[in-house]
């Protein structure tokens, strides 16, 4: 695949937060509806890093809890830098795809190697979202565990990073269902399918956390 496009992306995370919304709102194709459920999922994760971080302030004393909250701690970061990664892979996943969509298609050579790219550039752009929507799935589970154990005036914090968690899986999963009917492969389409459904699945489970 060519990389006109690609050799002039710019990580989404050197924008300013301006930036990043006018970016949103113009015409330009990325980022998009995906990238940003996952930046949203993204300052989700932080949100509850904040909980955490604060409570860890004051909780030597109770060495369990104490020990808890440094495992979500260190949970919660992983889970930040993966998901800013995804988030990036996002965009340059569906600008590799407008590049295959650019290619020559004169002769029958070239229709065929650009029906290939495409193909390779939807799938790739339907897994990354996949992806995305797992590792939210895996926060959403130590959410929960950080309601029960951070102080209880930044416990809303955690509940709001896990509201964020879910609405994002659902948002991103949005990307897949654009994204299923162009792949010609019925076995590949109905495989990812299926794991769409899953994940949407984990994401509307009763939010335990919040009760």
């Amino acid at each position: 695949m060519g990389n006109a496009l690609t050799s002039l992306w710019t990580s989404l995370w050197t924008l300013s937060a301006a930036q990043l919304r006018d970016r949103v709102a113009s015409t330009d194709p990325t980022p998009g509806g995906g990238s940003v459920s996952i930046v949203a999922a993204t300052l989700g994760v932080a949100s509850i890093q904040k909980g955490v971080t604060v409570s860890l302030k004051k909780s030597a004393a109770d060495v369990a809890r104490h020990h808890g909250l440094l495992d979500l701690s260190s949970r919660a970061s992983a889970l930040m830098v993966s998901l800013s990664q995804l988030a990036d892979a996002d965009s340059l996943a569906f600008q590799g795809y407008l590049e295959a969509c650019a290619l020559p298609r004169t002769t029958e050579e070239e229709k065929a190697s650009r029906r290939a790219a495409k193909e390779a550039g939807l799938l790739r752009a339907t897994q990354i979202p996949l992806e995305a929507a797992a590792e939210m799935g895996r926060g959403l589970e130590f959410a929960e565990a950080a309601a029960r154990l951070v102080d209880v005036h930044v416990r809303s914090e955690v509940l709001a990073g896990g509201v964020l968690l879910r609405a994002s899986i659902k948002g991103v999963l949005l990307s897949v269902d654009a994204n299923l009917p162009g792949i010609s492969d019925a076995a590949v389409r109905n495989a990812l399918a299926l794991q769409r459904n899953e994940l949407e699945s984990a994401a509307t489970l009763p939010e335990a956390a919040a009760h």
